[in-house]
């Protein structure tokens, strides 16, 4: 009996085979590469899917011998591996649609990969400049790593940005090699993760020389020193509570269908007060209620205020998601998506802070090219926009630690929280993850927050429709939880601040430093060769 002749499925024999791909065969396997990379996502976090997508994407671009458009063909493999990625990563923004009725459901065929189309981009980008820039080392899979996480950073920031499922996010919250976000951020671990996972694919070659396994053992080192230290964290752990706060989080699992239905407004109103009223309310100082809770203007309404002063005790606070409204000098109407803070001393409603919600999501909160919207017939997409408010800021309440309010998509951007100008004691999160479906957004949303956290140093309590709620420690670990899809309430002490971390005081200054580094030592070794080449020809 013959044994399989194995030897085309050879590693460097697998490698070059990949890099010969032309048209169809090579989209699809790239777009492919792509779509499994995603289950390295929340809620998965298969990170190995992460690694084979990656090293694919490296052969691929690396490898690559195009006749006459070698830099085109690289931005188009780039992107093709991107959409893959995104299409599969991010495939519950179909929901939000469906969320707001039938008519806008024969948007999703654009929408969807629409949305990766312009993420992609930045894949593509990053790889464009890798093959203009790159040279025959095995350390230029630096450069890999530097190129992508490079422009994950500018996607994070181009526009109104979206730096959403960042390689980094591979790791879950709360763990060892999470902890390094305190140090590097998220854009940091991102480059990290990068040249962790791709460094194997410069060891594979026919003739298998020892320089190519340089980048795994640096790697290898590099890996091993971040959990080694995110372990070391983790085992230094404090558990201190403030004593003198004590949160009552309302989790609820109203769909959007429920809240916006006839008569819904009362249905909902009468869920948040009696979960809000539920025992052990009277050794509650702040009661939290997510993003939008309540579908109408609730401060503007009577009885919703006066069914609270009848629950509500002088002495606490309701934070809750609203929408509000302001009539501005020349009598047009602008709308907010805001959380106030109340309260009720002798009896009568008082509201102690007003936060209006900065950063909106683009199409989905701030609708840009409105009349134009209206005139194909999206005037009830066009209609509910958005003024946004000024930026973050911090909250003071009396007697109780000050917070910064991060309402929803705010929480994905790691710079939000740092441009606070006085670093608070706690973080509110609140958000509606009902427009998302019972999937993986909810998921990869609550990973994200806990990054923050993580970053900051700082306590994060969250509550959200239909998504995940609790409350999160500044290590990223999440002692108090609700899963999406239940309702009820969560009792819970805050836990105290960290001391402001390295990220909060840099920012994404070590990452950028990290960058500066790799690529003055690939100019240098680029400029090397090329003086050298110069001297031989004068010579």
């Amino acid at each position: 009996m013959t044994r399989p002749d194995l030897s085309a499925w050879a590693p460097w024999r697998l490698r070059a085979g990949l890099a010969r791909l032309r048209g169809w065969k090579a989209w699809s396997v790239l777009w492919g590469s792509g779509a499994v990379s995603a289950l390295s996502m929340p809620p998965l976090h298969l990170w190995p899917a992460l690694a084979l997508g990656l090293i694919i994407l490296f052969w691929m671009v690396d490898g690559d011998r195009p006749g006459r458009r070698p830099h085109l063909s690289a931005f188009v493999r780039g992107f093709a591996f991107g959409m893959g990625y995104f299409m599969a990563g991010t495939f519950w923004i179909a929901f939000a649609f469906i969320s707001r009725g039938p008519e806008f459901i024969p948007l999703i065929p654009l929408a969807v990969p629409g949305f990766a189309a312009l993420l992609a981009f930045f894949w593509g980008g990053a790889m464009l400049a890798f093959r203009l820039f790159t040279y025959r080392s095995p350390w230029r899979v630096l450069l890999f790593a530097s190129n992508l996480a490079l422009f994950e950073w500018l996607r994070g920031h181009v526009l109104s940005g979206l730096p959403w499922n960042l390689p980094g996010y591979a790791w879950p919250a709360g763990g060892e090699i999470s902890q390094s976000a305190a140090w590097i951020g998220i854009y940091g671990l991102s480059w990290v993760t990068i040249f962790l996972l791709v460094s194997p694919a410069v060891a594979v070659s026919r003739t298998g020389h020892w320089r190519g396994f340089l980048p795994v053992a640096g790697a290898l080192v590099l890996g091993a020193s971040l959990y080694g230290a995110g372990a070391v964290r983790l085992a230094q752990a404090s558990d201190a509570l403030h004593d003198d706060v004590r949160l009552r989080i309302v989790h609820t699992a109203i769909t959007q269908a429920e809240k916006w239905a006839p008569q819904g407004e009362y249905e909902v109103r009468d869920r948040y007060m009696a979960l809000s009223a539920r025992p052990g309310l009277d050794e509650v100082t702040h009661i939290l209620w997510p993003e939008g809770a309540l579908p109408y203007y609730m401060l503007e309404d009577a009885r919703t205020m006066r069914q609270l002063g009848e629950m509500m005790s002088p002495d606490q606070y309701l934070m809750s998601g609203i929408f509000g409204r302001s009539v501005m000098p020349d009598q047009t109407e602008e709308l907010h998506n805001a959380m106030a803070v109340v309260d009720f001393p002798a009896d009568q409603p008082r509201l102690e802070a007003y936060y209006v919600k900065a950063r909106l999501v683009p199409f989905g909160e701030v609708l840009p090219l409105t009349d134009l919207m209206s005139a194909i017939g999206f005037a009830d997409f066009a209609r509910y926009s958005f003024t946004p408010g000024p930026g973050p800021r911090r909250l003071y309440l009396e007697g109780s630690p000050s917070v910064v309010p991060l309402i929803c998509y705010e929480a994905i951007f790691p710079e939000f929280l740092r441009s606070v100008e006085t670093r608070p004691d706690w973080v509110f999160n609140l958000s509606n993850d009902a427009w998302f479906g019972d999937n993986a957004g909810p998921d990869q949303h609550m990973n994200q927050v806990r990054y923050r956290a993580i970053e900051s140093g700082l306590p994060i309590a969250r509550s959200a429709t239909r998504g995940i709620s609790g409350i999160v420690d500044p290590y990223g670990r999440m002692p108090v939880q609700a899963a999406a899809g239940t309702e009820g309430v969560l009792d819970a002490d805050l836990p105290v601040a960290l001391p402001i971390t390295l990220y909060q005081r840099l920012g994404e200054g070590v990452f950028f430093l990290i960058l500066v580094l790799v690529y003055g030592y690939m100019a240098g070794r680029i400029g090397g060769r090329w003086r050298a080449a110069r001297a031989r020809k004068d010579a």
